[in-house]
């Protein structure tokens, strides 16, 4: 098991990246945020072994790639299919929800607009996924 935990945000708007780097840091357990702002570069980054993470937060609405197309190809890649994806967006479109949970989504949450609210989902999630959730160990090379 991995002494710090880590997370992939797959984030384009600044001002979520720095919320979620805050309400992480408030959350009290030591994890290492890994930022990428786009859905191309986090497929790219997610194609290394070494650089398998724990939880992926994903924004459905990104450059280049879109969120769900990523959701996709994550769980139509064998190595990443175990590793969780938590869909975090402004949006509330039924169709959307639909979609994320059919592409494998394991979780689909509205970003809440109250900073205190947001932490508070976080430290949910961290606690669930990368405390109390057993998950599969990383599949062999």
């Amino acid at each position: 098991m991995k002494a710090t935990r880590s997370i992939l945000l797959v984030e384009d708007n600044p001002a979520d990246i720095k919320i979620t780097e805050r309400a992480l840091r408030q959350g009290g357990i030591p994890v290492d945020l890994i930022v990428v702002r786009d859905g191309q570069e986090a497929f790219d980054y997610l194609l290394k072994p070494e650089r398998r993470p724990d939880l992926i937060l994903l924004d459905l609405n990104l450059p280049r790639l879109p969120g769900k197309e990523l959701l996709q190809r994550i769980r139509g890649t064998a190595s990443l299919r175990s590793v969780p994806v938590i869909v975090l967006t402004t949006s509330r479109r039924d169709e959307d929800i639909q979609d994320v949970y059919a592409a494998g989504a394991n979780t689909y949450i509205e970003k809440p607009n109250d900073f205190n609210r947001f932490v508070e989902i976080l430290q949910l999630l961290q606690r669930y996924w990368l405390e109390v959730a057993l998950l599969p160990a990383e599949p062999a090379p």
